[in-house]
């Protein structure tokens, strides 16, 4: 959570407990020998663990969230193209209609990434290059972390900001059998974007989610459900 949000939650007499639930490790990789027309970027994290080195310099950028354009803009990289919204679907969407004629595509991604992009350009003749840079890892120690913390203390509210995240939450709360009969009832969830949330609604109720899918609108809506509650 960046400072300037932290200190305008503990002004306000907030508590913020983070719990990593994915950590992002580097996948080894080599340089993408193929020629490419496009290369997407679809986390600000795909950015941090590509080696820039290997990029081919006449490829244009797209990238999703205004937090992967920003992390792109520092490193003295002009984005081409970026989706008005900020999920694979609508990425899909806008950029067939922008494409011009059959497109190759290079696509350095996590492990856990979803197939929406690979299938919806292959079905449409474009070809999608594709290579594992990263990966999420839940790590025990994080794991026993939160398994305390929720024993222990009482949780208002919590955020998610990726599938990965909840199936990582997921995995701690459904073998507790200690948890307050409560507890999911009295839980507001929030959710960064309609891609969460999806994964959450199949078991949960998800309460709040902002229009715009990034973390800094997610917390301004989580503050503002705070302030409507007191």
């Amino acid at each position: 959570m960046p400072e300037d949000i932290y200190y305008t939650f503990a002004e306000k007499n907030i508590e913020v407990i983070t719990i990593p639930l994915n950590r992002t490790v580097i996948q080894p990789y080599q340089k993408m020998e193929q020629d490419y027309d496009w290369i997407f970027f679809t986390s600000a994290n795909a950015v941090k663990y590509f080696d820039f080195n290997f990029l081919n310099k006449q490829a244009k950028i797209l990238a999703i969230g205004n937090q992967t354009v920003k992390v792109l803009k520092n490193l003295g990289f002009d984005v081409d193209f970026q989706p008005k919204e900020a999920f694979s679907e609508g990425l899909v969407k806008e950029w067939l209609t922008f494409a011009d004629g059959k497109q190759r595509v290079f696509w350095p991604h996590s492990f856990q990434a979803r197939r929406v992009i690979y299938n919806a350009l292959t079905n449409q003749g474009h070809d999608v290059l594709e290579q594992v840079i990263y990966r999420n890892e839940f790590y025990l120690e994080d794991q026993e972390k939160l398994r305390h913390f929720l024993l222990n203390e009482v949780l208002d509210y919590v955020l998610f900001a990726s599938p990965s995240a909840w199936m990582s939450f997921s995995k701690v709360t459904e073998p507790l059998q200690q948890l307050p009969a409560d507890f999911w009832s009295r839980l507001k969830i929030a959710a960064i974007g309609p891609v969460t949330a999806k994964a959450i609604k199949k078991k949960q109720s998800v309460v709040i989610q902002p229009k715009i899918y990034d973390m800094p609108h997610l917390y301004e809506c989580l503050l503002q459900d705070i302030e409507q509650e007191e």
